[in-house]
C-alpha cells in the first residue's frame, strides 16, 4: 500500500552507497547487530518505558498493517512478544506517559488510507493495552510533545479538511488524569512535521508548511518564529543541551546542511554542511550532547547506509560509523545506557525483522 505523507517514500531499486564523498572524517565501525524482532515491521513506534525496555508498536509489514507489539532487553539484545494494540496503525504517535504507560494516537488503519482519531494505552505492569479517549479530529503524521505539566499536545498532520485529506492546522491536549482530549490553539499553517520540547517548555514544529515558516507553542497559542534559513518540507527535529533545537532533512534539494533554531535570540542558523542530499533517517540526540542521524533514503531514493554526528559545540558534522543494514522507515530509540536502538524497516529486499545498537 502507499501512505500520501513525506516519509512514505516507494521503495525503488538503487545503488548502494558505498564510498560518499562526504569530506567527513572516518570513524571506526560504531553500529552491532542485537536480536531480531519477531515480526518484520517499518514506520512503526519505538519507546523506551521506565524500565530501561524498548515498546515497539504497529507499523506495517508484509502482510499489511500490524497491531502486534514486542519489547526488547538491552540486557538480553532479545525481543519478547507483548500484547497487542486493538487496532493495526501505521504513522501514529507514541508517547512515554509520567504515569509510566504509552500513550498511543492516530495513525492510519487500514490500506485504503483511512485515519483514526482514536487511541489507546500500553501498561507495562500487565502488558496489555485499554482504548482511552479519542481524540476531536482524525490524523496522522502528526508531532506529538510531552509538555512539562503532564499533559501531551499532538498538533498538525493529515487530516480531512472538507472531505479531501490534507496538513491540518489543528491541535489538541490529552490529560492523562481523566483519559480526555481537549482543543487548543490551531497552528498558522497545517504541517506534516514532527514536534519537539524547548528547555523553555514551549514545542517548536518547523518546516512542512509553506515557505521557511516555523512556529512554537506556549499557553494555548502558536506563534510564527523568524524564517528559516531555507524552505523544507518534513523536517525532523532534536533537542540540544544547549536549548537549541536541530531541524535536518525534509525535500529542499538545494540545501545539504541543517538549521538550529535559538528560542532566545529566534534565529535560526544553518549547521555546517553534511556533504550528502539529506537522508530521510531519524534524529536523535544522545546523552553526550551530539545528534545522531542514520540511514534512510534521499530525495532520489538512494539508500545511505552511514551514520552522521552533529556536534552543537562546533556546528558541525562528524562521521558516526555505517549501520550493517541498509534500511529506512526504521525506529532509532536512545536507551538507557547511552546506546541508540536501531530497529526494523524496509529495504529493497522488503520489511526488516533486524537490529542493532549504536555506541557513541
Amino acid at each position: 500500500m502507499t501512505i500520501p505523507s513525506y516519509w512514505r517514500i516507494a521503495l525503488v531499486s538503487a545503488a548502494l552507497l558505498v564510498n560518499l564523498a562526504t569530506g567527513l572524517g572516518a570513524a571506526a565501525q560504531s553500529f552491532a547487530l542485537t536480536g531480531n524482532l519477531h515480526t518484520a515491521r517499518g514506520a512503526h513506534t519505538a519507546t523506551l518505558l521506565g524500565n530501561g525496555q524498548v515498546l515497539v508498536a504497529g507499523g506495517e509489514g508484509s502482510t499489511g498493517l500490524l497491531s502486534s507489539a514486542e519489547l526488547y532487553n538491552p540486557a538480553t539484545g532479545a525481543w519478547t512478544v507483548t500484547g497487542g494494540m486493538s487496532t493495526p496503525r501505521i504513522d501514529h504517535s507514541a508517547t512515554l506517559l509520567p504515569n509510566g504507560q504509552v500513550l498511543v494516537a492516530g495513525g492510519v488503519v487500514d490500506s485504503s488510507g483511512t485515519a483514526t482519531a482514536t487511541a489507546e494505552l500500553y501498561n507495562p505492569a500487565t502488558g496489555k493495552w485499554t482504548i482511552t479517549g479519542s481524540m476531536a479530529a482524525t490524523r496522522y503524521g502528526h508531532g506529538v510533545a510531552l509538555l512539562q505539566n503532564g499533559e501531551v499536545l499532538v498538533a498538525g498532520g493529515v487530516g480531512v479538511i472538507s472531505g479531501v485529506s490534507q496538513a491540518t492546522h489543528t491541535a489538541e491536549l490529552y490529560n492523562p488524569s481523566t483519559g480526555k482530549w481537549t482543543a487548543t490553539g490551531s497552528l498558522n499553517e497545517g504541517r506534516i512535521t514532527s514536534a519537539t520540547l524547548l528547555a523553555d517548555g514551549k514545542v517548536l514544529m518547523a518546516g512542512a508548511g509553506s515557505g521557511r515558516s516555523a512556529e512554537v507553542y506556549s499557553n494555548g497559542a502558536w506563534t510564527l518564529t523568524a524564517e528559516m534559513v531555507n524552505s523544507h518540507g518534513g523536517m525532523r527535529e532534536a533537542s540540544l543541551n544547549t536549548g537549541n533545537a536541530l531541524a535536518y532533512g525534509g525535500t529542499n534539494l538545494a540545501s545539504y546542511a541543517g538549521e538550529f533554531y535559538d528560542p532566545i535570540t529566534n534565529v535560526w542558523t544553518e549547521t555546517h554542511n553534511l556533504g550528502v542530499r539529506p537522508p530521510s533517517g531519524p534524529l536523535t540526540a544522545l546523552a553526550n550532547g551530539d545528534v545522531l542521524l542514520c540511514g534512510g533514503v534521499n530525495s532520489y531514493h538512494d539508500f545511505n547506509p552511514n551514520g552522521y554526528l552533529y556536534m552543537p559545540s562546533t556546528n558541525a558534522w562528524s562521521g558516526g560509523g555505517r549501520m550493517n543494514v541498509e534500511r529506512t522507515l526504521h525506529a532509532a530509540t536512545l536507551l538507557q545506557n547511552g546506546d541508540v536502538l536501531i530497529s526494523g524497516g524496509s529495504n529493497t529486499s522488503g520489511y526488516l525483522a533486524s537490529a542493532e545498537v549504536f555506541t557513541p
